[in-house]
């Protein structure tokens, strides 16, 4: 009797098919393992606690962010021969610099703008609900379906926001104002911790490492390795890319005509940190007040958004940020939808670096225990074994 033969063709489908099943089964075991922990944390009312404790120490906490970012500059002049104390000097002398001049050219006109944003907030209403009323009209016309019941609700509610605004304003003015201050204080703060840190940066991880028993101080040292590259690698691409994002909205709205450009621009360049959803939210602001000036300036500031999103999305993000982080586009979706849930826009800012992190522990812990042996392809093991501690 004759055996039958195997199909190497479909046992490779089969192989292929199988390891695709895996590696989905391993990206929902990661997000169901972040959502019961997040889920128990809240449950046990543990995050007002660790958000307290998070405001308290957050000078320290800016400050070594501000230290980690700059130690590889650092460690560049001092490799050419510098003092690593004048190498800090003189590294944070061009940040103090660099900021000042930023304060000094946007501050002013921001106030300004802000400032002459608050006083026509009652004249983008009235314009916005004659805009309404135009839309509305024109589609009873044309549907010959009674829409005044629905007009006059919309039209009423814009009224009650715009009322809502306007007696809040100086509450929320004096509140912005107050929070500013106290950031400035804490930014000052943390720049002298980050100063001090950076000083003797690079023996913080030594002292770390040091805590962790003698015989997986290898394998720790190598894992803190890659969170850091990744995290760096985040943390400035996405930098540049909201100063690049900044500067090209702040050109484009002005020489487009829109009111308050600094403003709008600065709005945009911060919510283009929440991946996927925040340039629209940006964005949003921007139109609804290019249309209350003119149709021609809506269209205009709606053309230019486009474009630029489509640029930015498919050439400029590549190029500065690149694949750093090395997520499914669903992973972070899903990311985004679970820590919005918990944290709100502040969750939504975090969801893709903390998963990336989470992505390298898993991939350490894969080739260490074997869990799927997903994490082979990554030859972690010849990695470790190039790694030399300090």
């Amino acid at each position: 009797m004759k055996k039958d033969k195997v199909n190497v063709e479909e046992l490779n489908n089969v192989i292929t098919t199988g390891s695709k099943i895996l590696k989905i089964a391993y990206v929902f075991m990661i997000m169901a393992l972040v959502a019961a922990v997040v889920f128990v944390l809240r449950e046990l009312n543990i995050f007002p606690i660790l958000f307290t404790i998070l405001k308290v120490i957050s000078p320290f906490f800016i400050g070594f962010i501000l230290a980690w970012l700059v130690n590889p500059l650092i460690n560049r002049f001092a490799e050419k021969g510098m003092k690593r104390g004048l190498a800090v000097a003189l590294v944070y002398l061009l940040v103090a610099i660099v900021l000042y001049l930023f304060c000094l050219a946007v501050i002013p006109s921001l106030i300004n703008q802000l400032n002459d944003f608050a006083k026509t907030i009652p004249t983008y209403i009235n314009q916005a609900g004659e805009f309404i009323n135009n839309i509305f009209n024109k589609l009873g016309d044309s549907t010959k379906i009674d829409m005044t019941e629905a007009k006059v609700n919309f039209l009423n509610y814009i009224e009650n926001f715009g009322k809502n605004i306007a007696s809040d304003l100086p509450t929320t003015l004096i509140s912005v104002l107050q929070d500013v201050v106290s950031g400035i204080g804490s930014f000052l703060i943390a720049i002298m911790i980050a100063f001090y840190l950076s000083l003797n940066f690079n023996n913080v991880n030594k002292f770390i490492i040091n805590m962790v028993p003698k015989k997986f101080r290898l394998e720790t040292s190598y894992l803190f390795s890659n969170i850091s590259d990744v995290l760096y690698k985040f943390v400035n691409g996405t930098l540049w890319m909201s100063v690049l994002l900044f500067i090209i909205h702040v050109i484009a709205f002005s020489l487009i005509g829109l009111n308050s450009p600094i403003l709008f621009s600065l709005f945009c360049a911060v919510t283009n940190l929440i991946p996927y959803v925040g340039p629209y939210i940006g964005a949003i602001p921007a139109i609804l007040v290019g249309f209350s000036q003119s149709s021609l300036i809506g269209i205009l500031v709606l053309i230019f958004i486009m474009v630029f999103q489509t640029i930015e999305g498919n050439i400029i993000h590549p190029i500065v940020i690149g694949k750093q982080t090395d997520l499914h586009p669903i992973t972070i979706i899903i990311s985004l939808l679970i820590f919005e849930y918990f944290f709100g826009i502040f969750g939504m800012v975090i969801a893709t670096p903390v998963m990336a992190v989470l992505k390298v522990i898993y991939l350490f812990l894969d080739e260490k225990f074997d869990f799927f042996g997903y994490a082979k392809e990554t030859n972690v093991k010849k990695e470790i074994s190039k790694v030399k501690l300090k």
